[in-house]
């Protein structure tokens, strides 16, 4: 036999591995699925916010204010307004932006399971499930209230649309276009990193049906985009406010030089596409993306992969990588390339084997998700309420807490840091302030003050009298004091070290330029500007 011919045969094999699922039979297994991963996972959603950004989302419920990172750029509009929607009806602001990721995770896990089904047939719906689901990334989001599920969600909407786009002869344009909008809305760099892989599928569409789906898409894009600028101020302080956090980006790109950041942004992301699927990884070595059944001659499934999966993964390499979640945009392509590994698998294992196989991917997928991510969110929830607990007869403004700028509000793990927003949001009645006062994420613009969950950008020297309770809330500050204060720590958790330095007399507290740090005796004569510094 001719080894194309083996070739094919083999692939047909594969293709029909699993006997194909009746839509109607699919539809309801996916419905029940994704349910079932809202039910799954409802008992795990965080209670207080994990996140600087996520503190940012919850403010823009409460005031939506870019310029005063309520969120911060690029906004984030129909996220934030979506959840505020949610909240109108009763839900508390977190409590609304953890609902928008059940849900959102829910809808991933039936999209992806329809998808794979309606390809793959039973076996392939059932790996799509079981993979999707069990995800300790795409679960411990899900939890969250950040925008990474919602992420998960646009991407596998928008990737189902463009695949059909490129599959399907009568498949009319303007779905995946307007998914492609709302889920600029939702997430504006999303739809950036989707744009390649949209135009790639529409362009056997003819240049009528381009030109409407790119004029509705430009339709959809300004019906959130106009009024987000409009809140703003208009288009130049959005600029400005833009520029000033994509310059702080750039600073520490490795596409601008920064060979440390290169090393830094290499380790974790594949730290996190290890713990996107963990166990599943080795069904990578089965999969062939021509396995991938289409019906267009022209439709070339590895490009379409490479094109959904590329522009965001170069990104988050060679520009910036903060957070796991970033990947949440690649995971449907995962779960594909996987199941497609899985079937394959399935003509070389008995069945024993085969779902032995899938059910120890689950139970590894687990036990990950436990041991690091739901512990972790435990341990990190507990250390908030005992920072309340220890902080709660401070208040007003004779007492001031100061925070640090190391790490760009991200903990160290070894010295452990209350970063700014989670500060002014855990204790709403102490005014805290970012120390040194002058571009608090390296010119990235956030405000640098904070107090009753409002915020604003201050300039030194700023002098507060009468200051009795002096909290400071990263360990490095200690050192700016004159020696022979009485300090006590009173946390020490994995949310931070705090310490408490009482000031029976009251004092004088001047925070001045380029981290000039003065702590005085207060008197009626005392002038903000004197006394001794360290």
């Amino acid at each position: 036999m001719r080894p194309d011919k083996l070739k094919a045969d083999t692939t047909q094999a594969i293709l029909s591995a699993s006997a194909p699922v009746p839509p109607r039979q699919l539809a309801i297994a996916a419905s029940v699925v994704g349910l079932g991963a809202i039910l799954l996972r409802l008992p795990f959603r965080t209670h207080l916010p994990p996140t600087w950004d996520s503190v940012q989302y919850l403010l823009g419920i409460l005031h939506y204010d870019i310029i005063m990172h309520r969120p911060h750029p690029p906004g984030y509009y129909l996220y934030v307004h979506s959840a505020k929607l949610l909240a109108g009806l009763g839900l508390h602001p977190y409590t609304a932006l953890v609902a928008l990721s059940l849900l959102a995770g829910g809808l991933t896990v039936a999209l992806l399971t329809w998808w794979a089904g309606s390809l793959l047939g039973k076996r392939g719906a059932v790996a799509a499930a079981a993979l999707t689901l069990f995800s300790p990334l795409a679960w411990v989001y899900a939890t969250h209230g950040d925008t990474y599920a919602v992420s998960g969600f646009f991407s596998v909407l928008v990737g189902y649309l463009c695949w059909r786009l490129l599959t399907v002869e009568a498949e009319p344009i303007w779905p995946s276009a307007f998914a492609l909008g709302l889920a600029g809305g939702f997430r504006p760099t999303d739809a950036v990193f989707l744009l390649a892989l949209w135009l790639w599928c529409a362009r056997h569409k003819g240049v009528e049906q381009i030109g409407a789906g790119i004029a509705l898409l430009g339709l959809l894009t300004a019906t959130w985009a106009v009024p987000m600028i409009a809140d703003a101020g208009g288009w130049s302080r959005y600029r400005a406010v833009s520029g000033q956090l994509g310059s702080m980006v750039k600073r520490l790109a490795p596409l601008m030089g920064n060979v440390a950041a290169l090393r830094e942004f290499a380790g974790d992301l594949f730290a996190s596409a290890y713990a996107l699927l963990l166990a599943a990884w080795p069904l990578a070595l089965f999969a062939r993306s021509r396995d991938l059944p289409t019906t267009l001659k022209e439709a070339h499934p590895g490009t379409f992969l490479l094109l959904w999966s590329a522009p965001a993964l170069l990104f988050y390499l060679v520009v910036h990588f903060a957070q796991a979640g970033y990947l949440m945009l690649v995971l449907p392509a995962a779960v594909l390339v996987f199941t497609v590994g899985f079937v394959r698998l399935s003509k070389l294992a008995s069945p024993a084997q085969l779902w032995g196989a899938l059910g120890l991917i689950v139970v590894l997928n687990l036990a990950f998700t436990w041991s690091v991510f739901i512990s972790r969110d435990r341990q990190r929830e507990a250390g908030m309420h005992q920072l309340i607990a220890a902080c709660s007869q401070l208040s007003g403004t004779d007492t001031v807490g100061l925070t640090g700028t190391r790490g760009l509000g991200q903990s160290h793990a070894e010295r452990p840091m209350l970063n700014f927003r989670l500060a002014m949001y855990l204790l709403p009645e102490i005014p805290v302030y970012v120390f040194p006062l002058e571009n608090p994420l390296r010119g990235g613009g956030s405000p640098n003050y904070g107090y009753q969950l409002s915020g604003d950008r201050i300039e030194p020297p700023v002098g507060l009298r009468g200051v009795h309770n002096l909290l400071l809330l990263d360990p490095d500050l200690l050192q700016l004091l004159p020696p022979g204060l009485p300090v006590r720590r009173i946390l020490d958790n994995p949310v931070g070290h705090v310490y408490l330095i009482r000031l029976s007399s009251g004092a004088t507290l001047t925070l001045g330029p380029e981290g000039q740090f003065r702590l005085t005796p207060y008197s009626d004569n005392t002038n903000p500007a004197q006394g001794a510094s360290r």
